[in-house]
């Protein structure tokens, strides 16, 4: 992953035209004016533009260059528009030149051979020898409105705004500014990328979300080229802005789509079914407010309004909330039935409206409140409006709304647009609002929620597992005898079922199934679902990518229709234990390179532990560690060594370890606290613990030392950590040790575990800042080599360690 020379793209200081033209529709006397009127709505200067075509002495009033080299220096953003062939050598001499971004308009590169290998192959080869990213080939180009750049031959220029838009394809990204266009929405960043040879949505991704001018990302996607780095920068954008997708095309493989809506949700973003969704969820998440859960009030003026809604609700899934008594009281005086939805009379004064509201927004069963309103001739739409937004606007809670009609109701809508409240059209979309803001807290919670620590017992036991596996390997098999596969089961704590358990199959609602197969893009995946004979009937199983925790795997099985059977089937230890066999078999995927695909079928849940009534395995040719989607954690960094009189373990954190981290935390003195942190904390909030535990293993690394505390329970001694830039060329670092430990040599053997850790993965330099008065971490730092930086107006110092 790379966001190196992205600037240059997004915001040059040059741009080249390279096969810019004064025919009409051709692509470079398209882009060559889009580049001059935007470039003069913004004023004309601070940027400057150069057209090249030897057939031309100057172009649109601008002179007009023969080749590369005569450029009055080298541009930061080449444009090509010129034929196939041409782009390799171009690529190269702008490279030489010193130029670094490129957009290739010119499609088609791959379908050409030349010298043994296609064009964008060489295209590729120039621009690496150079450092030149490009985007495209096939990219109809991108806009920075604020900026004054459109650099596309779209005929549709983007107006400024806080969305970035990134799509693959031109046609698509066309369209969107069309429709965008109509309905007045802006863009920090428009682009389509084309056929993706060198930057892709990982880069991007990356680059969006330390973009300032970007509050929101929207991504068009009709294929993941890379899934390891598209997770990765997806996961981490999530956590900072919305990140809203929508699939162009269905793909053909079997089970693909619930894959790639697993892949979604495992990142934090918020999966759409059309344009319209894409843009009607930027208004919902845009505005959104904190929500618990999902459960709705409906306060219309009308019972058919109320009704509508209650019906898309219950097709999505929610419910409507229940009414407190209190609440019923309240509103027994505004209308006639206080049910939920609550329905007010056609001709009730707009102090009722107002009445009705109040006692809805403090109704604590209620997470949120949709109002619905249809025009009448008895009361002003307008003047409902004014009374009712100053209280929705103050709410503290999420409130949707739908102004249902014409110009009867335009002036209500823009009181609501003013006061910054969420309007649809019509109620099932306020209703859509609703779904999909529930969901996005669904997915944003599984990025930030705590999962439950597995028992010692359901440690694997790798390496009885691997041996197995490597014995079939040997003797050219593809799966394993019944006796060896029983074990490889076991080894997971999965057991086989006797024939006295098998018995009991047809007594149980408890029959579930599961199975791991390959996807082509995201690698090794886990299905869950019904099982036994009705499994292929009732076509209801839920997609996981591994690994998986105790939280991801319940939030699979919730997934499934046949979770609400085994809710009554099951308690909750045998929930547990449900959930707890998807993890393990999750273990097994990521210790297990050669296993190409397993069937658990049924899975019986008996007396809070499950067995397989049936089992296949295939082995296959072992895969890359790079093929799961998600980096596993790293069992191979974990090293037990000697200290303090006993043996601690030094290993990467896990999502796990959040309870001993609180408790190391909070045995941590205030002073310690300040200097790690810049600040007096008492204890670490939900949403910054979730953050130092739950690392992305393929961008950060975080090391603990750990040992067995007098209690028998696993404590933590201390910690160091290092977020790796997206070019891996800084690691920024942070190190902590509990206080009453300090002065023992813990903090240079964590330090010497980072330091080799990033040494070895090609980092350049681990960096950090420091107070000033931090004098431990100073000579930590000087003592490996590196330097201590002052910065006197800041009361900070630099820390810089190379590694190369």
């Amino acid at each position: 992953m790379s966001i190196k020379y992205l600037d240059r793209m997004f915001q040059p200081r040059s741009v080249a035209v390279i096969g810019a033209s004064d025919k009409p529709h051709r692509i470079g006397t398209r882009v060559l004016a889009n580049l001059l009127q935007a470039h003069a709505a913004q004023g004309g200067s601070g940027r400057a533009i150069w057209p090249l075509n030897p057939r031309h002495q100057s172009l649109q009033g601008l002179p007009c260059y023969a080749r590369v080299a005569a450029l009055p220096a080298a541009p930061e953003l080449a444009i090509l528009c010129t034929p196939p062939a041409t782009i390799p050598n171009l690529i190269a001499e702008l490279g030489a030149r010193g130029t670094r971004a490129a957009i290739v308009m010119t499609a088609g590169l791959e379908q050409i051979q030349s010298g043994g290998r296609n064009l964008q192959q060489a295209m590729l080869a120039a621009a690496k020898r150079h450092q030149v990213r490009i985007l495209g080939p096939g990219s109809v180009g991108l806009q920075t409105p604020a900026l004054g750049l459109n650099a596309s031959f779209t005929h549709i220029p983007a107006t400024p705004g806080k969305l970035a838009f990134v799509a693959q394809s031109g046609a698509l990204g066309t369209a969107m500014l069309d429709w965008a266009s109509l309905h007045g929405i802006g863009f920090s960043r428009f682009l389509t990328m084309g056929e993706t040879a060198d930057v892709d949505f990982g880069d991007l991704l990356d680059y969006l979300a330390a973009d300032s001018a970007t509050e929101a990302i929207l991504l068009c996607i009709e294929q993941v080229c890379c899934a390891r780095k598209f997770m990765s920068a997806g996961r981490l954008a999530a956590r900072g802005k919305p990140g809203i997708v929508l699939k162009v095309g269905r793909d053909a493989q079997p089970g693909a789509d619930l894959v790639f809506d697993a892949a979604i949700r495992r990142a934090g973003m918020l999966r759409v079914n059309s344009i319209e969704d894409l843009f009607d969820a930027v208004e919902t998440l845009a505005r959104q407010r904190p929500q618990r859960g999902e459960r709705l009030a409906v306060l219309s003026n009308g019972v058919g309004l109320g009704l509508i809604a209650a019906d898309a609700l219950a097709a999505g899934g929610a419910q409507l909330a229940p009414l407190s008594a209190e609440s019923q009281l309240l509103l027994k005086r505004t209308c006639a039935q206080p049910t939920n939805p609550v329905a007010l009379l056609a001709d009730v004064p707009v102090a009722h409206y107002q009445a009705a509201v109040e006692a809805l927004l403090h109704e604590t069963n209620a997470d949120a409140l949709l109002f619905l309103h249809a025009p009448t001739a008895m009361v002003d739409s307008q003047q409902i409006a004014t009374a009712i937004a100053p209280l929705l606007r103050g709410a503290n809670k999420n409130v949707l709304s739908c102004w249902l009609g014409g110009s009867a109701v335009a002036a209500a809508r823009q009181v609501f647009a003013e006061a910054g409240l969420p309007t649809y059209d019509t109620p099932e979309k306020a209703v859509h609002g609703f779904l999909q803001i529930a969901q996005y807290r669904r997915n944003q919670d599984l990025l930030m929620e705590v999962p439950a620590q597995l028992p010692a017992t359901s440690a694997p036991e790798r390496a009885a597992a691997q041996a197995l596996v490597a014995a079939a390997e040997a003797s050219g098999h593809s799966s394993l005898a019944d006796a060896d596969l029983r074990s490889l089961l076991a080894a997971y704590g999965i057991a086989l079922a006797t024939p006295q358990q098998a018995a009991l199959a047809g007594t149980t609602l408890a029959a579930a199934r599961i199975e791991i197969s390959t996807d082509a893009v995201f690698g090794p995946v886990l299905y869950f679902g019904q099982g036994g004979l009705a499994a292929e009937v009732a076509a209801d199983r839920a997609a996981g990518l591994p690994p998986l925790n105790m939280v991801l795997a319940r939030d699979m099985v919730s997934r499934t229709r046949v979770a609400r059977l085994l809710q009554q089937a099951q308690t909750a230890a045998d929930a547990d234990a449900l959930c707890r066999t998807l993890v393990q078999v999750a273990d097994m995927v990521a210790d297990l390179p050669q296993l190409a695909a397993l069937d658990l079928n049924p899975l019986l849940v008996l007396g809070g532990s499950v067995v397989a009534l049936g089992a296949s395995l295939m082995l296959g040719p072992a895969r890359s560690h790079r093929a799961m989607a998600i980096r596993p954690y790293p069992q191979e960094l974990e090293q037990e060594l000697e200290w303090g009189g006993g043996r601690i373990l030094l290993r990467p954190i896990r999502p796990e370890d959040a309870p001993q981290h609180q408790i190391f935390f909070a045995a941590l003195d205030p002073d310690d606290v300040r200097l790690r942190f810049f600040t007096a904390m008492r204890e670490l909030p939900p949403g910054q613990l979730a953050r130092l535990t739950q690392i992305d293993y393929d961008r950060a690394m975080a090391f603990i030392a750990t040992r067995t505390g007098a209690n028998g329970a696993p404590e933590t001694l201390g910690v160091v950590r290092a977020i790796a830039d997206a070019d891996n060329q800084a690691a920024e670092f942070a190190i902590i040790i509990r206080s009453d430990l300090k002065g023992q040599g813990l903090g240079y053997i964590l330090f010497q575990k980072l330091v080799d850790y990033f040494r070895s993965h090609g980092t350049a330099q681990i960096v950090g800042d420091a107070l000033a008065e931090n004098l431990g971490v100073q000579k930590l730092v000087r003592h490996f080599g590196g330097s201590v930086l002052p910065h006197p107006e800041t009361g900070l110092v630099r820390l810089q360690l190379p590694l190369r």
